[in-house]
């Protein structure tokens, strides 16, 4: 009986004797190291499909050309940098540019403006005072023609934190123009802030083509004029050349 007891028992005793405290400790310590490696793995991967489909995006605002192949791969690269790592509000972001691409290049319907939006909506959770998303969610609202304070919320958050931002600067100056030419209800919202944008973007080297693209677009080369004339001369004399 006594030996029966003694057989049953070794594996344990044994166990005991081998699973000592410095064991213990290498066990941790190697998996401290095995998860180590595989965020940073994850996260390296994730960076590297981030930074090709922006790139892709780049090459995308050159040439205003995007086929259903080239599509298909950028949305594919940006799901894969999401699986690896879904927290990171850059790569939402980006999901929500690639599918605003889709929907602009007839690769999507227009119904998936309502996820582009929603991309822009988790990326604001993440990083609530990047003033480009917020932007980026109220041109959304322009192509819905939603017109709303849904609408005004963003813009005015975008205005907020992106006093001296060009992307914000061009978002007014573009919206502005548009609704102040057409006689629009809601120019009143952002009646303001329009033509102060317009004078920043001109200013701005990373906005000013975009900015005069939006003011010969909108035939509103003597409007833009007549708000530099008192408040930046040389956007008046030297940008604008208006005398």
């Amino acid at each position: 009986m006594a030996l029966i007891m003694r057989t049953n028992f070794a594996p344990t005793h044994l166990l005991k004797e081998w699973f000592t405290k410095e064991r213990a400790f290498c066990l941790l310590v190697m998996a401290i190291c095995i998860f180590g490696f595989f965020n940073a793995f994850r996260f390296a991967a994730a960076s590297l499909d981030y930074y090709t489909v922006r790139n892709i995006l780049a090459n995308w605002k050159n040439d205003n050309q995007v086929t259903q192949e080239q599509f298909i791969r950028a949305r594919e690269t940006i799901d894969n940098a999401m699986f690896w790592h879904s927290s990171h509000p850059l790569y939402r972001d980006l999901s929500g540019e690639v599918q605003e691409w889709g929907v602009l290049q007839a690769h999507l319907s227009q119904e998936s403006l309502l996820a582009v939006k929603d991309d822009y909506i988790q990326a604001t959770k993440m990083r609530p005072s990047w003033p480009v998303t917020w932007a980026s969610l109220a041109i959304v609202k322009w192509r819905l023609q939603e017109f709303d304070e849904e609408m005004l919320t963003y813009l005015n958050a975008a205005d907020k934190l992106g006093d001296r931002t060009p992307e914000v600067h061009v978002l007014f100056s573009q919206l502005g123009l548009a609704l102040y030419q057409a006689n629009h209800p809601f120019y009143r919202n952002i009646a303001a802030q329009t033509p102060e944008r317009v004078i920043f973007g001109l200013r701005h080297t990373r906005s000013r083509g975009q900015v005069l693209a939006a003011i010969k677009q909108h035939d509103a080369f003597d409007t833009a004029c007549n708000w530099s004339r008192a408040d930046d001369s040389d956007v008046y004399e030297k940008i604008l050349r208006c005398e």
